[in-house]
């Protein structure tokens, strides 16, 4: 297949564009007053704007020469009295097809140079994945030895030590667990980011696997006497998903629905079928709600809304950013619906096959 761009020598183009003028202007002369070939002359001038080692110099050469041909036909296909009209409307389409040329070759221009700055954006981005990867990677083994001594501590000298060296290392526990969130959710924006995530899919009971994810957060909810239901009408819904990562995704919604929920409070997990063959998970909190203007950055880095957790928690917003990456990756689609002082509901849609 013929390619412009694989065209190395200006002699080359030059030519061609001159054949298809020269195609153009028979076709013109051909035809007489019946068709019009007026914009089939930019054609070669359109050509010539786009290859890539075209130059003003090459573009007015074809410009000069386009005129020229439509001139010559213009001149034995039409009467005039005198030779200034031929002669000033060959000038006139010279300078339309130099004018359209040269905005073209200006726009060719400025599209390579976002398309450089994109791949050297993409590059810093890369490196700045493989720091943050790094970085996380070797934070997080101290700081996890930090929380492990600390809880330690708490569990086996509690009797022993006093009110106040019991605040001070539950207090240590708290800010190395909630250290250890961030880092594990930097660990895993800069493998999403990175592109080395991979999914690896398997086909089995998605009913099951989010009562079990369920259970674990229950244990997390009794701390403030929250209620956490499964609701669906289906037995078993099997297809094929990863569980790794999408663990994740309901583990951080429902971390969330429970950070932002009262005490003694209810939190739903709807499970259903779609008419689009969808599953579609809810889950909906009796929380303070998300205020509409701050929804749409919701699910971006390190975006966090005016409503705060309800027990003190603490919220690095990353979390919602990567289950928007993960339900990407699956296919996917991601919503909420929420109003202040109505809770949230976080839904999203997977395909089935």
């Amino acid at each position: 297949m013929f390619q412009l761009e694989k065209l190395e020598n200006k002699f080359t183009i030059t030519f061609l564009s001159f054949a298809l003028l020269v195609f153009i202007g028979y076709l013109d002369y051909a035809t007489g007053s019946e068709a019009s070939f007026l914009l089939a002359y930019l054609i070669p001038i359109l050509l010539i704007s786009f290859y890539k080692k075209s130059d003003k110099r090459l573009l007015v050469i074809n410009a000069l020469f386009a005129a020229i041909i439509w001139f010559i036909v213009d001149f034995y296909t039409s009467e005039y009295s005198n030779l200034f009209n031929p002669v000033w409307n060959a000038f006139v389409r010279f300078s339309i097809f130099l004018i359209i040329g040269i905005l073209v070759l200006k726009l060719k221009e400025k599209y390579q140079n976002v398309v450089k700055l994109n791949q050297e954006l993409q590059k810093l981005n890369e490196e700045k994945n493989k720091f943050i990867g790094v970085a996380a990677h070797d934070l997080r083994n101290p700081i996890g030895a930090i929380y492990s001594f600390s809880d330690l501590l708490l569990t086996a000298n509690n009797s022993k030590m006093d009110t106040k060296a019991i605040e001070m290392l539950s207090y240590i526990k708290e800010l190395s667990h909630n250290s250890l969130d961030l880092l594990k959710n930097l660990l895993d924006v800069s493998k999403i980011e990175s592109g080395i995530i991979e999914l690896s899919p398997k086909y089995q009971d998605y009913i099951a696997f989010t009562t079990k994810i369920m259970y674990f957060n229950l244990l997390i909810a009794r701390k403030k006497e929250i209620s956490i239901k499964l609701e669906t009408t289906e037995t078993e819904l099997s297809f094929n998903f990863d569980e790794h990562y999408l663990s994740e995704v309901i583990n951080n919604l429902l971390t969330n629905a429970i950070k932002f929920s009262y005490p003694k409070s209810n939190i739903l997990i709807r499970i259903s079928v779609t008419a689009k063959n969808t599953v579609k998970t809810e889950i909906i909190d009796e929380g303070q709600g998300i205020p509409i203007e701050e929804q749409a950055n919701l699910f971006n880095y390190f975006q966090k809304t005016s409503t705060q957790p309800t027990d003190g928690e603490q919220s690095s917003g990353l979390g919602l950013a990567i289950v928007k990456k993960i339900i990407n990756e699956h296919k996917g689609s991601l919503g909420l619906i929420s109003e202040i002082g109505k809770g949230a509901n976080f839904f999203f849609e997977l395909p089935r096959k």
